[in-house]
C-alpha cells in the first residue's frame, strides 16, 4: 500500500493546494486513505472503481487490497520504542443493524477497527460528542472537535473514524538558545519575521535533487524510524512549481539520493493546523459517486447509502525537542582528509514538508508552509 498511498498523497496535496496556493498546509494523506478504504470495502460496480482508480491500488483484487491494508495498519498499530506513534480505526453503526453484519466483521479483519452502536436517530448530538471524545482521546487532545456540529442528523447511519498521533524527538535537537528572529520570505514577495531554530548538524541525510531544483534534508527522530523530510526550493517562489512537478518516482528519489555530509541547518519553528471537508476533492479526484445519493453503490454496506462528507483535521507543532502531529478523518548513510566546508540549508522561504515512515516507505502527513497569515480563513472554507 506504500507505492499507492505516495501516490495518493501527491494527487490530495497538489488538488488542495490548487485551491489556495499561498496559503500553509497540514494534512494525513494516510488517515484519508485508510477511511476511504474501509468505505471502498462496502462498495461495488463503478462506485469501486472510481474509489479503486482514485486511491491509486495497484490492483483491483479485494483480497489484496484487504492483504495491504492488514499491513499498513500492522505497521502504524505496532509502533515504535523511541517514538509514540499511534493509530486507531472505528466504526460507528447507527443501532438500527441497517449497516450489513459482513461488512462489519470485514471491516474489523482487515483493518483491526473497533465497533461502536450509537443511536443517530434519537441521539444525533450525543453521538457526534462521543465521536470528537474519541478522536480528542486517540489524538491526545490535538483534534478536537472533528465532526462539526450539524454534520450528523438523524438520516446519518454510520460514521468510519481514524485517528493518528505521532509525536518524537530529534535525534539531533536544536538548542533553543540558538533560536532566533529571523526574516522569512513569503510566495507573495513579502517579508516577515519567524523564530528560526539552527544548528549544525554532522552526517545528516542531505541531498540537492535537480529534477525538482530543490535542496532535501532529512530531520531524524530518535530510533531512526521516521523522519522529517524537508523538500526547499532554490528560489523564494520554487514551491508552487515544484508542487505541481512532483511524483512517487521524484519522491523517492528524495528520499534515497543522499549522502552525508555536515550541514547548517536553518528551519522555522512553527505550528500548523488544518480543518478540511474533502467531498468534492475526492470527487474531483475521479469518486464522485459515493458521494451522490442518485449514483451510489454501496450495497456491500447496506441499502441506500452514500457518503455525505468526509472530515479531517491535523495538526503539527515543529519545535527545538522535535515534533507532535496528529489527524483525524471522519467519513465522515574512509577516506580521512580535511573536512570540507558544511552545506547550507536555510529554510526561509516557502517549502514542502513529509513526516516520512521508512517502514512504509510513505508519508504519514504531508504539509507546506509558506508563512501565510491565511490559514485561518483555509480552515473555514470547504475544499
Amino acid at each position: 500500500m506504500s507505492s499507492c498511498a505516495s501516490k495518493f498523497s501527491l494527487d490530495l496535496l497538489q488538488h488542495v493546494v490548487s485551491q489556495n496556493p499561498h496559503g500553509n498546509l497540514f494534512m494525513s494523506p494516510s488517515s484519508i486513505s485508510v477511511v476511504m478504504t474501509m468505505v471502498q470495502t462496502g462498495a461495488r460496480n463503478e462506485t469501486r472503481n472510481q474509489m479503486i482508480s482514485t486511491l491509486q491500488f495497484q490492483s483491483n483484487d479485494q483480497l489484496l487490497i484487504h492483504a495491504d491494508a492488514e499491513q499498513f495498519v500492522k505497521v502504524l498499530n505496532k509502533g515504535s520504542d523511541h517514538v509514540i506513534l499511534r493509530s486507531a480505526n472505528r466504526l460507528y453503526p447507527n443501532s438500527d443493524k441497517g449497516i450489513l453484519e459482513d461488512y462489519i466483521k470485514a471491516v474489523v479483519k482487515h483493518f483491526a477497527s473497533d465497533v461502536k452502536n450509537v443511536d443517530f436517530k434519537l441521539n444525533p448530538e450525543g453521538s457526534r460528542q462521543e465521536i470528537n471524545k474519541w478522536v480528542e482521546e486517540v489524538t491526545n487532545e490535538k483534534i478536537k472537535n472533528l465532526l462539526p456540529s450539524g454534520s450528523i442528523n438523524s438520516l446519518t447511519r454510520m460514521v468510519i473514524a481514524n485517528a493518528i498521533y505521532f509525536k518524537g524527538n530529534w535525534a539531533i535537537q536544536f538548542e533553543p538558545k540558538s533560536t532566533t528572529q529571523s526574516d522569512f520570505h513569503t510566495l507573495d514577495g513579502k517579508s516577515l519575521k519567524i523564530d528560526m531554530m539552527k544548528r549544525e548538524m554532522k552526517k545528516v541525510r542531505y541531498g540537492e535533487n535537480t529534477a525538482l531544483d530543490c535542496k532535501v534534508l532529512h530531520l531524524p527522530y530518535i530510533g531512526d524510524e521516521m523522519a522529517m523530510v524537508v523538500l526547499l526550493p532554490n528560489t523564494v517562489t520554487g514551491l508552487l512549481e515544484m508542487e505541481k512537478r512532483i511524483n512517487v518516482k521524484k519522491i523517492n528519489q528524495c528520499i534515497e539520493d543522499v549522502n552525508s555530509p555536515t550541514v547548517k541547518v536553518s528551519v522555522p519553528k512553527f505550528k500548523l493546523e488544518s480543518s478540511l471537508q474533502l467531498s468534492d476533492t475526492l470527487s474531483a479526484l475521479g469518486m464522485p459517486d459515493v458521494f451522490d445519493a442518485n449514483k451510489s453503490d454501496l450495497s456491500g454496506m447496506g441499502k441506500d447509502l452514500f457518503v455525505s462528507e468526509v472530515f479531517h483535521k491535523a495538526f503539527v507543532d515543529v519545535n527545538e525537542e522535535g515534533t507532535e502531529a496528529a489527524a483525524a478523518t471522519a467519513g465522515t548513510i574512509v577516506f580521512f582528509s580535511a573536512p570540507p566546508p558544511p552545506k547550507i540549508f536555510t529554510a526561509d522561504h516557502p517549502f514542502m514538508f513529509m513526516i516520512w515512515l521508512y517502514p512504509l516507505k510513505a508519508p504519514l502527513f504531508v504539509g507546506r508552509y509558506t508563512g501565510s497569515t491565511l490559514e485561518a480563513a483555509q480552515s473555514r472554507d470547504k475544499l
